[in-house]
């Protein structure tokens, strides 16, 4: 479990520095960890919580009684951000913000029900833009995943780990002279 925990870390820290590696400017953007920030992500939670039943969620997730409390509780913790009132801090109190989230379709029933629930909490519902997913390395069978290393080529990887990442997924059409790292 702890081995898992600090995998997730990791993952998380290498995607916080390929955000800012694109170019978001770091003094107008609020990174933040559900983990750290959840003390003050909660009372919006709870709101969440009261306002999507177990059947609503079934009906998303395709959940049935075998699942979880976690799982069906985690549906809320993935909602709350979408919301103005979670970031008091960060947006100085405004509750007037509107919030774009940009996700792949696997997120898709995460905030629909948060759009369902938005006009219920007082709250602008939440804009998405949808993307496909980009292949993992080792084809169109997978996706990437920020935690798994190897499906990936990261905008932090030296020229070696590019190199090293590609030989691996294609040692047949790949030779030393087509990709010398360095």
């Amino acid at each position: 479990m702890a081995e898992s925990m600090l995998g997730r870390l990791d993952a998380a820290s290498r995607t916080i520095t390929d955000i800012i590696a694109i170019g978001f400017d770091i003094t107008k953007t609020f990174i933040f960890s559900d983990l750290e920030y959840l003390g003050h992500l909660y009372p919006t939670v709870l709101r969440i919580q009261k306002c999507i039943t177990a059947n609503a969620a079934k009906k998303a997730f395709g959940f049935d009684d075998s699942y979880n409390i976690g799982q069906f509780a985690f549906p809320a913790v993935q909602a709350a951000p979408s919301f103005p009132i979670a970031f008091p801090v960060p947006l100085r109190g405004r509750s007037d913000l509107m919030c774009l989230i940009p996700c792949a379709i696997d997120q898709d029933p995460y905030f629909r029900l948060t759009r369902d629930v938005a006009p219920r909490l007082g709250y602008h519902k939440p804009a998405l833009i949808h993307s496909k997913f980009f292949p993992a390395l080792q084809g169109s069978t997978g996706k990437m995943s920020a935690s798994d290393s190897a499906t990936a080529i990261y905008l932090t990887d030296n020229p070696k780990e590019i190199a090293t990442k590609v030989r691996a997924q294609s040692p047949s059409r790949c030779n030393s002279q087509q990709l010398t790292a360095g």
